[in-house]
């Protein structure tokens, strides 16, 4: 019991997990259902006591759609698979079984529609609208052929139909019921699906891809948003940062060796956004700090912790350790974002002119 369990299981895996398109999906529950469906429509026909053709008839197509769906299994052409199992069975099947069980007095007419459902589900294109024209045509047709020659039909009792056509309209729904469930299962899949790559391409449009970090591009958004609205969220700092002799550390140790450099040095900023602050990596050696809601000693302290722990922590094999210097400045609700950048553009000149591994904040 356990094994066929897990068979089961796996069978589901394998033909109705969402990693399978949702066309070849729904085109193996459709062949399924229908094959389910003559099974029990051969089992009510010999319950009902119908005439000979109406019990064999259903057994027979059975039988048929069992090879169709064994075959669609192994097959890789699901668009053919598709194209054949639906043409069969709108087509052929589901016209014949109309024939044969009192036409419109019967269930076959949920079948019908249901065959529409599927059609407009899983194909696609010309082949869409030629199958559903086709369909309605020979639906249509069969209701006309039901009008004036009604004698043709396999007729039941009053009693019959009625317990048939509660059969069809139950199968019917529950059909209706997987197929609306599977598609709003998918449309949910694929919901998710967009929104985490439209958020891990926004996050790589912002995002530098060696730290970490935000890049330059966002960071001016952001920095200019934050300036325009200085005045209301309270205090605004902004530090620039420069690694020392970078380019000597790239020269003597190469450039894989400059890029841990620069990885340890976002990591450090990155820390400090627990505090509120925000990293960017401006550009080659040099990233930006905006430093918000903060007095300007408190904004200060954080800077000076960053070219401490800088200090001690990123060793370069010479035994030396890797410093920065840093410019830093209080925005005003008076400056513009160029008089932002060219201020602490400055201080960090003069960081580094009057020895490196210092802060101006002039």
């Amino acid at each position: 019991m356990a094994g066929m369990i897990s068979y089961f299981k796996s069978l589901k895996e394998k033909f109705f997990s969402l990693q399978v398109p949702l066309e070849k999906r729904i085109t193996y529950a459709m062949v399924i259902f229908a094959m389910m469906g003559e099974l029990f429509g051969f089992v009510e026909s010999l319950f009902l006591r119908l005439p000979l053709v109406a019990i064999l008839l259903p057994l027979a197509s059975f039988f048929f759609l069992l090879l169709l769906s064994i075959w669609g299994f192994k097959t890789k052409n699901t668009g053919l698979f598709a194209k054949v199992s639906i043409g069969i069975c709108a087509l052929v099947l589901f016209p014949v079984m109309f024939l044969a069980n009192s036409g419109v007095d019967g269930g076959m007419v949920f079948y019908l529609m249901l065959t529409l459902v599927c059609i407009a589900l899983v194909l696609h294109g010309k082949t869409r609208i030629i199958f559903f024209t086709l369909s309605l045509l020979e639906d249509v047709g069969l209701f006309l052929v039901y009008h004036w020659f009604p004698n043709i039909f396999i007729h039941m009792s009053e009693q019959d139909a009625f317990v048939d056509t509660v059969c069809s309209l139950v199968i019917s729904c529950i059909i209706l019921f997987f197929f609306s469930y599977t598609v709003s299962k998918q449309n949910l899949h694929d919901r998710e699906k967009i929104q985490y790559l439209s958020d891990l391409y926004q996050k790589q449009a912002n995002t530098d891809e060696l730290t970490n970090l935000f890049n330059r591009r966002y960071f001016h958004s952001f920095l200019k948003l934050a300036i325009a609205t200085v005045g209301d969220s309270g205090s605004l700092h902004i530090a620039m940062f420069d690694i020392d002799d970078f380019k000597q550390v790239n020269d003597k140790y190469g450039h894989p060796y400059g890029d841990v450099v620069l990885r340890e040095f976002g990591r450090i900023l990155q820390a400090k956004e627990s505090l509120g602050a925000t990293a960017c990596r401006y550009g080659g050696e040099e990233f930006l700090l905006l430093i918000p809601k903060k007095s300007r000693d408190e904004a200060l302290d954080i800077v000076r912790q960053i070219l401490e722990e800088t200090r001690n922590s990123i060793e370069i094999p010479d035994g030396k350790n890797i410093t920065v210097s840093a410019g830093f400045i209080t925005c005003r609700e008076t400056m513009s974002f160029e008089k932002v950048m060219e201020s602490v553009d400055k201080n960090l000149y003069l960081a580094k002119k009057a020895g490196k591994d210092r802060i101006i904040s002039l």
